[in-house]
């Protein structure tokens, strides 16, 4: 949702109960506003608010299209509702604890960004090993020039002598950074022909777009609503690759082939003649597109929890 837009798109979510109150969107726009100055990013979005217990965090994502190859680059931004708002960049992240993170943990976020979910603890080889280390550094220098040199030699390191993967503790900000980026790339959706594939092989807002039909039945149908991430399955990979990718509109990967079916519903609101499609997967994330106009956007509110029992409640 386009930070210039707020007050006006929150309108087209409401009736599926994901709104902002006026306190919020009067924080968020002079937070943004910041944000858009400090970041110099080409297009800034609301992406949504992840609750927590005692705090909520508000997550923003900005786009840079400007010679990236195939697809933009996202970059995310959270801030934290307690205090004065400001927005801080999403760290990177964290594959150490990517079974942790996905295994099956439904527990709220607090809104504690440094509270510790998994500690890792340095104990017996490992932990002597991190305590010989400076003693092994010292003794490497002080070695023949000879040696030196055979270890300037990535050929000739040994499997014990690479280097090790520190590990790190998985914090609550690690899992609400797993968490944006598994929303991102499940739900963000663009419509049909929003987007386009230049010559060079970037992708671009289509200025020929003037949104799906009014009042058709092809606007209510899943295979007019396309992720809005790199295509992710070999056939869409192949196309890109064609002669005619920069003239197919459908470039991008359509939800209608997404696993659970029936984790989309698309309904059409009564007033504006907009379109609501909603995902069952990630309860709260919600997407809309004014037909007959450029107008569409994401807006994510819940929070952060995957409904994994989807595929028996649809059976």
């Amino acid at each position: 949702m386009d930070i210039l837009d707020i007050h006006s798109e929150l309108k087209h979510f409401r009736s599926n109960g994901v709104t902002l109150n006026l306190d919020e969107r009067v924080n968020l726009e002079m937070a943004l506003m910041k944000l858009q100055v400090s970041s110099k990013a080409e297009e800034l979005h609301l992406w949504g608010k992840v609750t927590g217990l005692y705090a909520d965090y508000y997550i923003a994502v900005a786009y840079a299209f400007s010679g990236m190859y195939e697809f933009p680059v996202k970059k995310f931004f959270w801030a934290l509702s307690k205090g004065e708002l400001e927005f801080q960049e999403m760290p990177e992240l964290n594959d150490q604890h990517k079974v942790a993170v996905n295994s099956g943990n439904h527990a709220y976020f607090e809104g504690n960004p440094k509270k510790k979910l998994v500690s890792v603890t340095k104990t017996g080889e490992e932990g002597a090993e991190a305590e010989a280390a400076p003693e092994k550094e010292a003794a490497d220098e002080e070695g023949a020039e000879g040696g030196a040199k055979a270890k300037d030699n990535l050929s000739d390191i040994s499997e014990e002598e690479e280097i090790r993967v520190i590990p790190k503790d998985l914090s609550e900000l690690d899992r609400l950074a797993y968490v944006v980026f598994a929303i991102e790339n499940d739900c963000t959706l663009a419509p049909l022909g929003a987007f386009k594939m230049t010559p060079t092989h970037q992708v671009r807002r289509n200025e020929a777009f003037r949104g799906l039909p009014p009042q058709s039945a092809e606007s209510l149908q899943l295979r007019s609503y396309l992720h809005f991430r790199n295509v992710q399955t070999q056939e869409y990979r192949d196309q890109l690759d064609q002669p005619g990718a920069p003239f197919n509109a459908g470039f991008l990967e359509p939800i209608e082939h997404d696993f659970p079916r029936g984790q989309w519903t698309v309904q059409a609101a009564d007033q504006d003649d907009v379109v609501n499609v909603r995902s069952l997967q990630w309860p709260g994330f919600v997407f809309y597109h004014k037909r007959g106009t450029k107008k569409f956007g994401n807006l994510y509110i819940g929070d952060g929890l995957k409904n994994d029992e989807l595929h028996f409640m649809i059976q």
